[in-house]
């Protein structure tokens, strides 16, 4: 179904994906345009299902990607630029699809184009465009922060990890949020990180993948599946690891920068990424 809720901006809400869609042009809001990119966006979910048994195979294992759907080539790319070779590529889908509305939107007039796709968001930005993306410290949370992006920062998404999500997460971060150049890298590496961030405590509960969910594609994965109240040793023992992460992701030019909250403790790279909201 899809809903115009604003001038320029609609609710798409399609099996699985619940997407909003904002555009704008020079001469203000593109509702039909929208639209259009709702529909788009449903023909590219609907293709990879087609391919859902080749995306939910672990990345090592695909072979070739001659024949395969431009999203689940990004997909590919994703994951394996991210260097975890533990993702499958499922582990860039809601980024990448996010990617590609926004790319349309971009291609057939929108000067300024968000793409929500249930917490992965897609920017473009041109000229002295400009937008702000609340950051919340938990999923499903209300925002505490805010990232101010401007056409000239290169970062084309902004994506968030943790647990409570809809994909399943091995770390103990509330949300590991991730900006980087495309939705689908910051996808893939907003997982890794989130998944970084796992202590082993009685109160950190974790179960075998398949058995929360038969059809997962990440099988023979343990996963976190509960988190209790976790003494301040060992919350600072998953930010100093997920510090360390997004550290290494930065000096390898994969991300702009992260935000990782655990318990309602923060830390962020570079300093000043996210401000609070007052």
């Amino acid at each position: 179904m899809i809903t115009i809720t604003a001038p320029g901006t609609v609710k798409l809400d399609y099996g699985p994906m619940q997407m909003i869609i904002a555009a704008q042009g020079e001469s203000g809001p593109l509702s039909e345009a929208a639209r259009q990119a709702a529909l788009y966006a449903m023909t590219i979910l609907a293709e990879l299902a087609e391919y859902r048994q080749i995306a939910a195979k672990p990345q090592q294992e695909i072979a070739g990607s001659a024949n395969l759907p431009a999203a689940l080539k990004r997909m590919i790319a994703a994951v394996q630029t991210s260097g975890d070779t533990t993702l499958t590529p499922m582990a860039a889908v809601a980024g990448t699809i996010a990617d590609l509305t926004a790319d349309w939107l971009a291609a057939h007039g929108a000067v300024k184009a968000i793409v929500n796709n249930g917490g992965d968001i897609a920017v473009r930005l041109t000229g002295t465009q400009t937008t702000r993306v609340g950051i919340a410290p938990a999923i499903g949370h209300k925002p505490t922060h805010m990232l101010a992006l401007d056409a000239g920062q290169g970062i084309g998404g902004i994506t968030t990890s943790g647990l409570g999500g809809r994909s399943f997460t091995k770390g103990v971060a509330s949300a590991a949020v991730v900006a980087g150049a495309t939705a689908a890298l910051a996808d893939a590496c907003a997982t890794s990180l989130a998944n970084a961030t796992y202590v082993e405590h009685p109160a950190v509960k974790v179960a075998w993948a398949e058995e929360l969910d038969p059809n997962t594609d990440i099988r023979g994965h343990k996963i976190v599946r509960e988190v209790g109240l976790l003494p301040p040793a060992a919350v600072e023992q998953a930010l100093r690891q997920g510090y360390s992460k997004a550290d290494d992701l930065i000096r390898q030019g994969l991300i702009a920068g992260a935000a990782i909250f655990v318990q309602q403790q923060l830390v962020m790279l570079p300093a000043g990424f996210v401000t609070e909201i007052k």
